[in-house]
């Protein structure tokens, strides 16, 4: 019986093309990052929301309008926002 008889698979002896590869890295990559782009985009655009300046402006308006109703009611106070958060 011989000893140098190649017992490999059929697939494992085929050797794969390098432009392939990167083809395939390439498609996978680009598929990955077209999923996630509406989101990363959604969250960049939305910042401010997510970072609390919305809450801060908000919470300034607040304060102005309880102010202004203050002047404009005279001396007697009248809290009806909950500016603390």
């Amino acid at each position: 019986m011989s000893t140098n008889f190649n017992v490999k698979s059929f697939g494992l002896n085929v050797i794969p093309d390098l432009k392939q590869g990167k083809q395939a890295a390439h498609t996978v990559e680009k598929a990955i990052g077209d999923m996630w782009e509406p989101v990363l985009d959604y969250l960049a655009s939305n910042e401010n929301v997510f970072s609390g300046d919305v809450a801060r402006e908000i919470n300034k308006i607040n304060i102005q309008t309880m102010q202004l109703g203050t002047i404009v009611n005279g001396d007697k106070e009248t809290r009806n926002l909950d500016t603390q958060f």
